[in-house]
């Protein structure tokens, strides 16, 4: 095997140069281990594969990210060496070839496994560093050791690796790529030292900029201008490995097996997805404890940061590692069948060969093969490829009866796996019928209590997955059916619960929480149709309570600024809390932005990135954001707006050209071009030149540029100017604008051209004439090298070629290329001078860059040179197509004196002049008896035939006389009679030399012949076929049979060749015929006999020559060349003179070289008609030849000469001013119109004409058509009118107009609040009269003061009735104390546009801001500050609260009775000092036995205690009922949700079925015994109070007092149902409906507030408000 390898090896090798271009051979160590990455040949392995036929061992494989592999360890290779062909296809790297061959040679070494993946750039044709000696270094002692470097691959003979002071660099070709953007190429770089051989990927990257520039610098090298190295930091290095799963012990050494130097210490940096790595000291990868590798189940792929430093904080390399985990046969085969266990049925009667059952098994293990066995069961077999168990007997002996079971252990085993890997299953098959089988053990649905009858809920199975129930049937080969019932006990089908036909759970009936139980214990039946077995399986049913998420604002707004970055947060949207726990998640239908679903909050945040100049998007308008924010799950949705923030993040984009063109007349001043930047920011742009020019100026803000000396300055040597224009920003877009300022640069060329346009001139056009080229010639073959020069300079003075060579077959015959000023003519064709019959002519155009361009043209004629391509072909013989293999045949008398002709042979030669000259000469000729005439071909006696035999065949050769020569043979045969042979052709008429003139005319007799003897026949011979026409000549015979006569059978005017004619005369008749040929010879004799033809174009539209001049120009100005060519060969036949066939006073001809020049001045605008057309005739230098003609030949052409025009008229407007409209909205760029000027002269003398727009911020003008755009953000200018100033400049002239535009009023902006609200200076549980704070939004679109609408919005029913909000003035009041809670409502402003009774056009436009209010807790005596912090309010600051001179002390303490004191002066007294103090003497006498002091002073003391403890008693009875009143408004406790309780009053009872009006849940209690009350009178306390008592009591509470006094009250009807009408219950939004406690019935009142009782009281504020028809 060994040996065959290196014999396929040899021819590979030897045939490469066939095969393909490179070979690359790498060697590979016999340490190398299965999954070893070899090399590299793709991204991935859909890029290249491996030719079959190049992979017999199958040693090597394709990985997926396109790494060549090792399907098996390398020591059980058995070969040497490997040739392996990679296919590749649409590869991402250019250079690899489609069939590429690698030579991988097996070798005892450790240092030869490809590996490493080197990333590397090349920038604009530099060096680039790839890595220092010792990096590349394979073992410590490697420093004493020569290291060598060889890049292998295809293009990498135009790379090369140099060694520059310890670096290794690699050098491309300079001439290599130089016009190519970016190349991607993929080497194999090979490092030899002494001992070792290693391999490394490179990567390179060839283009303008490097791929990661901030990772290299640019140094000065020796011998080098700019070399691209990287930078001294930790090198980076991309490796990637290969290994099965279940691998132990190590996956991979990170040096490759190298061993590492010493001290280097390896430490794994992370790992993704999961670190399961571990690395020891010498750079060995393992597995962490108790982790493995697992294809199936784990990752297949891990990407390993491993850092490797150098002894001593020497180098720091990154390795980058990504490792494969390839799949192995290691899972064992799963069963697919359910449901489980396996049963099946079996009949008496099924016959032999039934499928009973059908295993199904899958191993996902790559290359698996299953087989399916059974285990000595009796009557059944199954087929080991399907899995299909079948019947082997019938069942119905003696011992087979039904309900018999079968048991059959079967297994599936992969026999692909190393290892045997089995799978075992137990099929229980019954003899006769068997129950329905259910595929789940047990099911479950859950419901929601609000269900309709009917609904049709999911059901889960076991799993917990959707799973419809079914189950199997066994008697389906009978028809059997299967149908479910719902049991809610053994025997009781439930009436609540069904099965649906799709098998989901219908509920049959409305179910309440709280009525009903939570939970409900089932059964599903499925039964049989045909056996009516059934079976049961557990049914739970949870009914649950229906919660509708709702979230805590209808509208959610945030103002961000458009620079946010991507995952940056925008807002965080929640649902109002309950007591229900449950967390929800949120997703929005906008694809700019995303959710994070975080602990039942969703973080809004950004997806992509944001543009406040944004156009085009569906979800943006008005530099905002809408879209909706969804519960998942639930039909909860929100409104979202995000308002973005100008950013000055935009740079000035140059929106003008990079190019103009002035003339070198130009005036100090003059308007050279005009640059414009467009900021999409709206800031302003300023220009200044990067460098200071001292010829040329621009205008700050215009950014107009004009001349600052005369243009008669500029040195004649210039022919261009290049500046670079610097646009900068101004940041005043918005906030902060200036912090970042913004500039670009634009690189601008002025070219300076003559003022006058000269036409490029052929100097040396004469000189063309006599161009040729020789026939066969391949395509491109180099003819001649044409100049014209043109005076002027810079781009009028560039001159472009072109040819016209059509013949009438329209072929191209030539290719022009302009190089280094000239023309160079290049064939297009292949010519074959034999076959061509038209004469070659060539025009070429030269044309200059002016404007308008000028050209000139030069015609001549190519002659195709003859070679001596052809060979001499005899004209009649046994060669010659036509006769028949027939040998020509001659005969003699044997009496023949020496020298006595024997017979004629002739061949002829197509090509032309010596190389159609033909000399004979006989190559074989027995006896010698025969010799031929080296010139005719005339064979003739050359000594006695006495003794020669009768028949002598001759070897003659026609040689012609080219360089080299070409020649044929031909065997003819002489008959040598014994009898006398009399010739027929007259010895001067025998193979003469002749010609003829090339006038000669059909029927023209050309010759003739007289004979001795008398003929019999004359014939014309070709090809061995005789005629009496043939090849322009007939033949006749005379009436006397003695002479013959050749005529011309067509004219010979194009006749240029040798013609031969061969004739053959005849005498006597039948056997006793004799014949004898002559060849004629006729050369052409030249005549003058062609007329002279104009080489010229002509225009085939018109059939003129056209040529053109410049007006202004002066007399004596070259219009043009004219040629004609006279086809003639002999002077003065083709020599050709010129003149005009009317005097013409305009032009004149010259008469010998053809020149048209100018007679006049001419004036294009003053030219009434055009120029009338100039016929021109040439006349050769001979009298005519051609029959009836007399004089020269002549012919003639009609010349068009166009007056072209050039600038010599000023621009001027067709209006004396313009006027354009322009919506206020329209975006940066917008054309709003275009202004073109006109002008006397031609339009292609307008190149020069620049258009300008004076200094203006919002518009601009495109400088080449006149187009004007919005250059600014109109919005503030509406209503206005822009005034400006419009130039044209043609570069000589200038004009101006006023131009005017208005901006139009027509859109409405949206209303813009400064940002949300965030209140947290309102105190809890406390009344506030005046209004808190006010929302302020701005319209942009009026002035002031604006007419807004303000309304609030909110998801929290409460927020309605606690805040009230101005709707003019966006001033915010409290209805009631707040909780301590957040409160959090949107606010909605509408602009004026909304007022229903306005038309306009303009629709209205909303805006949202957010209201946050975080109440602050504080005592009776505190107030809150802006950031919610309590302080004292101050009672001492407007007012004098102290009398008497007393000083006011705050004291906000908790339990202050006032919030503060006062120091009173001397003299009074009480916390206000108030009182005065009263000096008064008594007797104080001593009576120990007077008591009375004692007891007085206990009596106050007994009374004080009383009272403190009625006070106590009042203050907890008063703290019950609050919080009984404020469970009330605790709608989040489900518990007291009274808003359904009540609702409509007119109900008289409608029963427990009933569910609209009442939540029954509250009165369905136990039945108690009530004690028997004694009826007690009824007095004026028990009367209801007007104000619907009790004033904020719980309705069941109510309920409850009611129902106590009606049952109290002797005197009172029984009652069944209880209506107290002056209690309205709590929740509505519209407040008291009773007039009862109303303070006024008439007066002005503001009814305002009915709008915000919602749609059911709209007809009632109508009512009460009016509304001033405005239409």
């Amino acid at each position: 095997m060994a040996a065959f390898m290196r014999l396929a090896l040899g021819v590979l090798l030897c045939t490469q140069d066939i095969l393909m271009t490179d070979i690359i051979e790498l060697k590979i160590s016999t340490k190398a281990r299965r999954g070893d990455m070899v090399t590299k040949c793709g991204c991935s392995n859909q890029e290249c594969f491996i030719k079959p036929s190049a992979n017999s061992e199958k040693a090597f494989e394709i990985s997926k990210s396109g790494n060549i592999i090792l399907s098996k360890d390398a020591k059980f290779l058995t070969g040497l060496s490997y040739p392996v062909s990679i296919l590749t296809k649409d590869n991402c790297y250019d250079n690899m070839q489609e069939e590429q061959t690698y030579v991988f040679h097996i070798v005892d070494s450790t240092y030869s496994v490809s590996n490493p993946l080197l990333h590397s750039s090349i920038m604009l044709g530099f060096p680039t560093f790839l890595g220092t000696l010792s990096s590349f270094s394979l073992s410590p002692s490697s420093e004493d050791q020569s290291q060598s470097f060889q890049l292998l691959g295809p293009l990498s003979e135009h790379f090369k690796i140099e060694i520059r002071r310890n670096e290794v660099y690699l050098v491309k070709e300079q001439s290599f790529l130089s016009e190519e953007s970016s190349k991607t190429f993929l080497f194999v770089l090979e490092m030899k030292d002494d001992n070792h051989s290693h391999y490394y990927d490179l990567e390179v990257y060839i283009g303008d900029e490097l791929e990661d520039s901030d990772n290299f610098r640019v140094v000065q090298l020796q011998q080098e201008s700019h070399v691209v190295v990287k930078r001294q930091t930790p090198t980076s290095i991309s490796k990637s490995f290969s290994v099965y799963e279940n691998t132990t012990g190590t996956l991979f050494n990170v040096l490759d097996s190298q061993p590492p130097n010493g001290g280097s210490s390896f430490e794994i940096k992370g790992a993704t997805p999961q670190n399961i790595f571990q690395i020891d000291t010498e750079g060995n990868v393992t597995l962490g404890d108790g982790f493995s590798l697992d294809y199936d189940r784990g990752h297949k792929s891990f990407n390993i940061s491993i850092e490797v430093k150098g002894a001593q904080g020497g180098q720091v390399s990154n390795y980058l590692v990504n490792l494969e985990v390839l799949d192995s046969n290691d899972e064992s085969p799963a069963l697919l069948n359910q449901p489980r266990p396996f049963l099946s049925t079996v009949r008496s009667s099924t016959p032999i060969g039934t499928v009973v059952y059908s295993l199904n098994a899958s191993d996902q293990d790559t290359g698996s093969d299953l087989r399916f066995y059974i285990n000595g069961s009796v009557g059944f077999a199954v087929d080991e490829n399907t899995g299909n168990i079948t019947t082997t007997r019938l069942f119905n002996g003696p011992d087979d009866t039904n309900g018999t079971e079968y048991v059959i252990n079967a297994y599936v085993s992969d026999i692909a796996a190393p290892i045997l890997q089995t799978t075992v299953a137990m099929v229980t098959i019954r003899l006769g019928m068997r129950r329905p089988q259910f595929f789940s053990q047990s099911y479950t649905a859950n419901i929601r209590d609000d269900n309709e009858i009917n609904q049709i809920f999911q059901i889960l199975d076991e799993n917990g997955e959707s799973s419809p129930v079914k189950s199997l049937n066994f008697q389906a080969d009978l028809n059997g059916k299967t149908t479910y019932s719902v049991y809610s006990g053994v025997t009781t089908i439930s009436d609540k619960f069904a099965i649906s036909d799709d098998g989901q759970l219908k509920v049959l009936k409305k179910l309440l929480l709280g009525a009903d139980p939570p939970v409900y214990t089932l059964f599903i039946q499925a039964q049989d149709s045909v056996s009516g077995f059934s079976t049961k399986v557990n049914l739970t049913v949870n009914l649950l309570k229906n919660y509708k998420p709702m979230l805590t604002l209808p509208v959610y707004t945030a103002t961000v600024p458009e620079n946010l970055k991507i995952n940056d947060t925008i807002l965080t949207v929640e649902t109002i809390a309950t007591e229900n726990a449950q967390q929800f998640n949120y997703s929005v239908d906008s694809p700019v932005f995303w959710v994070q679903n975080l602990n039942g909050k969703g973080i809004i945040r950004v997806n992509r990135l944001l543009d406040y100049e944004a156009v085009g998007d569906a979800f943006y308008q008005d530099h905002s954001y809408t879209f909706h924010v969804t519960v998942d799950g639930y039909n909860m949705t929100s409104l979202v707006i995000v308002y973005l923030q100008n950013v000055n993040d935009e740079v000035p984009v140059f929106t003008s050209s990079t190019e103009s063109t002035i003339q070198d007349t130009i005036d100090y001043g003059r308007i050279v071009m005009n640059v414009k930047a467009i900021d999409k920011d709206g800031d302003g742009v300023t220009y200044r030149f990067l460098e200071s020019s001292s010829v040329f100026a621009i205008d700050r803000n215009s950014g107009q540029i004009t001349i600052t000396r005369p243009g008669s300055q500029i040195p004649d040597d210039v022919d261009s100017y290049k500046l670079t224009v610097i646009a900068k920003d101004d940041g005043s877009c918005c906030t902060g604008g200036t912090d970042t300022i913004h500039s670009e640069t634009q690189e601008i060329t002025i070219n300076i051209v003559d003022s006058k346009n000269y036409r490029p001139q052929f100097v040396e056009c004469s000189s063309y004439y006599n161009a040729s080229i020789l026939e066969e010639e391949p395509v491109g073959t180099y003819v001649l090298t044409v100049s014209a020069t043109d005076i002027n300079k810079g781009e009028n003075g560039v001159v472009d070629y072109t040819i016209l060579s059509f013949r009438n077959d329209l072929t191209q015959d030539f290719t022009i290329q302009t190089v280094n000023k000239t023309g160079v003519v290049r064939s297009n064709v292949k010519f074959d001078r034999e076959t061509l019959n038209d004469i070659l002519k060539v025009t070429v155009i030269a044309t200059d860059h002016g404007q308008p361009p000028l050209s000139s043209e030069c015609s001549f004629i190519v002659n195709v040179v003859d070679i001596n391509d052809n060979s001499p072909v005899f004209l009649s013989g046994e060669n010659v197509d036509g006769c028949s293999n027939k040998r020509d045949e001659g005969v003699v008398s044997r009496d023949s004196s020496r020298g006595s002709e024997a017979m004629n042979i002739r061949a002829f030669d197509v090509d032309s002049g010596e190389n159609a000259q033909i000399d004979y000469s006989i190559l074989d000729s027995p006896g010698h008896y025969f010799d031929i005439t080296s010139n005719t071909g005339m064979i003739f006696v050359n000594q006695s035939l006495s003794d020669a035999p009768e028949r002598v065949t001759l070897h003659v050769l026609a040689s012609d006389k080219g360089d080299p020569p070409n020649n044929s043979t031909a065997y003819v045969d002489i008959v040598i009679r014994n009898s006398t042979v009399t010739k027929l052709w007259p010895s001067d008429k025998n193979n003469p030399n002749s010609f003829i003139n090339d006038n000669t005319r059909t029927d023209a007799l050309i010759t003739s012949v007289s004979f001795t003897n008398q003929l019999t026949g004359v014939k014309l011979i070709v090809k061995c076929q005789s005629s009496d026409q043939a090849n322009k000549f007939k033949v006749e015979l005379s009436s006397n049979n003695r002479d013959i006569f050749l005529y011309a059978a067509g004219d010979f005017d194009n006749e240029k060749d040798t013609k031969v004619a061969q004739i053959r005369v005849y005498t006597g008749q039948g056997d006793t015929q004799y014949y004898e040929d002559s060849y004629f010879l006729f050369s052409i004799n030249d005549t003058n006999n062609k007329k002279p033809q104009f080489v010229n174009r002509e225009n085939p539209l018109i059939g003129k020559i056209e040529f053109s001049v410049q007006e202004e120009q002066p007399i004596g100005e070259e219009v043009g060349i004219l040629l004609a060519h006279d086809e003639d060969r002999t002077p003065p036949f083709n020599k050709v003179t010129y003149n005009t066939k009317f005097n013409d006073s305009s032009f004149k001809v010259d008469d010998v070289n053809g020149v048209i020049t100018t007679l006049i001045r001419f004036d294009r605008e003053e030219l009434t008609s055009s120029t009338p057309d100039l016929l021109v005739v040439a006349m050769d230098g001979y009298p005519s030849s051609i029959p009836g003609r007399t004089g020269p030949n002549t012919g003639s052409a009609v010349v068009q000469i166009t007056i072209e025009d050039i600038n010599d008229n000023p621009p001027y407007f067709a209006n004396n001013s313009y006027f354009f409209t322009v919506p206020e909205n329209a975006p940066i760029s917008h054309s709003v119109g275009s202004i073109k000027a006109l002008d006397k002269d031609d339009e292609k003398t307008s190149r020069y004409t620049k258009y300008s727009l004076g200094d203006s911020r919002y518009f601009g003008v495109d400088e080449n058509t006149g187009k004007i755009f919005v250059a600014g953000i109109l919005f503030g200018q509406a209503n206005t009118n822009i005034s400006m100033r419009f130039t044209a400049d043609d570069g000589k002239f200038s004009a101006s107009v006023d131009v005017y535009i208005g901006v139009l009023k027509t859109y409405n902006r949206r209303p813009e609040f400064n940002g949300n609200y965030n209140i947290k200076s309102i105190v809890a549980n406390r009344n506030y009269n005046e209004s808190l704070f006010q929302v302020k939004a701005n319209d942009p679109d009026c002035g002031n003061p604006c007419t807004l609408r303000y309304e609030i919005m909110a998801s929290d029913p409460v927020i309605l009735r606690i805040f009230k909000i101005d709707h003019v003035t966006g001033e915010v009041s409290l209805l009631a104390p707040l909780e301590p809670r957040p409160y959090v409502f949107s606010v909605k402003v509408t602009d004026s546009s909304s007022s229903r009774r306005k038309k306009r056009s303009l629709a209205a436009k909303d805006a949202y801001t957010t209201v946050t209010i975080n109440p602050a807790v504080c005592n009776v005596h505190q107030e809150a500050d802006q950031n919610g912090r309590c302080q004292c309010i101050d009672y001492c600051k407007n007012s004098a609260p102290c009398y008497n001179g007393g000083t006011c002390q705050l004291n906000c303490s908790l339990g202050s009775e006032h919030g503060y004191y006062c120091q009173c002066p001397p003299g009074f007294s009480n916390w206000d000092c108030s009182g005065v103090v009263t000096v008064t003497s008594a007797t104080i006498t001593e009576d120990k036995d007077d008591n009375t002091w004692l007891i007085v002073l206990l009596v106050c003391l007994a009374v004080l205690l009383v009272v403190v403890i009625l006070v106590v008693a009042f203050l907890v009875r008063r703290k019950k009922n609050q919080d009984r009143d404020k469970s009330m408004l605790a709608y989040d406790n489900e518990d007291f949700d009274i808003r359904e309780d009540v609702v409509d009053y007119d109900e008289d009872g409608a029963g427990e079925d009933d569910y609209a009006g009442y939540d029954i849940t509250m009165i369905r209690k136990a039945v108690t015994v009530r004690e028997e009350n004694i009826p007690k009178p009824k007095t004026m306390a028990d009367r209801p109070l007007t104000s619907a008592a009790p004033r904020n009591g719980h309705l069941r509470e109510f309920i409850g007092d009611r129902l106590e006094d009606a049952e109290g009250d002797s005197g009172a009807p029984p009652y069944d149902t209880l209506h107290e009408f002056m209690y309205e219950g709590e929740g509505s939004l519209a407040g008291s409906l009773s007039s009862i406690n109303t303070s006024s019935s008439g007066g002005d009142q503001d009814y305002e507030y009915l709008h915000e009782w919602g749609p059911k009281f709209a007809k009632l504020a109508d009512m009460y408000n009016t509304y001033e028809d405005s239409d």
